[in-house]
């Protein structure tokens, strides 16, 4: 096990380090089953009558009707006729986490939002998807104001709606959702609210049905021709000395953020760092400077019966942000 070393980042602070042996992010498999297919769309139901002793019960509404309140704040967040176009990110609940109804929510809304005002362009949501299998970014930081806005920055949007989704009773969720100026962090629109009620919540809500993170990018069986071993057991862990320290971004100075990329890379039987892949990513173009930071580095290679060989190993990279004054 390497001892974590400390760099100085250019506008960061960084901290990179080797975990032990095998990595905490396996290679997911594919999704299979009967449910590995695009749920349907959203079931709503009529509310049934309220009973005797109920008080002021919530009052149950249509997605159509968040669609048509938000819709009043555009403007309020910096949106022009004709010259606007919207980015809907996936729906979280409180915690930070989304689930199939999440991305469901945010599918409906946005296809309702292009239909109801034909002034506005909508991004298509499949580009957004996209986006987040190659950049591996968590729920937690796609509805961040600052991630959000860089989405929107990476896929030309003016807008963004971030949304939130919890529960209110056993069948009846609350949906929320407010604009965020892609360019100006202080143009900021009005929340707007309905509740929902839908059938099956059980299978919606986070405790059934996380959405785990995209697929892994594959990383070869064999490099020029040489095996790749995983570090641990009858393998050394690789040490590498010579390395370049990734530089930070201006838009994560901007955003002021910190947080840890995992990765994977190859170390050959050379030393050389052979291919480099992003386990769980984050925004701004980290990950960018994070592979190329990688592809440089020379190390010592792990060996096996004392020979060397092609090695995996997981890479932890910390990296704490700061404007720049």
């Amino acid at each position: 096990m390497t001892v974590p070393r400390h760099f100085c980042l250019l506008g960061a602070v960084g901290f990179l380090s080797f975990a032990a042996f095998q990595s905490a992010y396996p290679q997911q498999p594919a999704p299979s089953g009967p449910h590995a297919s695009k749920p349907p769309g959203l079931i709503l139901k009529v509310a049934p009558p309220n009973s005797a002793g109920d008080s002021a019960p919530p009052k149950i509404e249509q997605l159509s009707d968040l669609a048509s309140r938000l819709l009043r704040y555009t403007s309020d967040a910096g949106c022009k006729k004709n010259d606007c176009k919207i980015l809907v990110t996936n729906f979280v609940f409180p915690d930070g986490n989304t689930s199939a109804y999440g991305n469901r929510l945010a599918d409906d809304l946005s296809s309702l939002i292009a239909q109801l005002d034909k002034t506005i362009g909508m991004v298509d949501r499949k580009l957004l998807q996209d986006l987040l299998q190659e950049q591996r970014i968590s729920s937690k930081l796609q509805n961040s104001e600052s991630g959000a806005r860089w989405l929107g920055t990476e896929l030309n949007a003016t807008l963004v709606l971030v949304g939130e989704v919890k529960k209110i009773e056993n069948a009846l969720v609350e949906v929320s959702g407010r604009f965020l100026n892609v360019n100006d962090e202080n143009r900021i629109g009005p929340s707007a609210e309905v509740n929902l009620l839908v059938d099956q919540v059980g299978e919606f809500l986070p405790t059934d049905g996380l959405l785990p993170l995209p697929l892994l990018p594959l990383l070869p069986a064999t490099l020029v021709g040489e095996k790749i071993y995983r570090a641990g057991l009858e393998i050394s862990v690789p040490s590498c000395n010579s390395t370049t320290n990734p530089p930070s971004t201006e838009a994560a100075s901007r955003a002021n953020f910190s947080g840890t990329i995992f990765a994977e890379g190859v170390v050959g039987a050379d030393g050389a760092m052979k291919a480099v892949r992003i386990v769980k990513g984050a925004p701004f173009g980290l990950d960018e400077e994070v592979i190329k930071a990688l592809r440089t580095w020379k190390c010592n290679p792990g060996t096996l019966e004392g020979k060397p060989v092609a090695t995996l190993i997981p890479i932890e990279v910390t990296i704490r942000t700061f404007r720049q004054h």
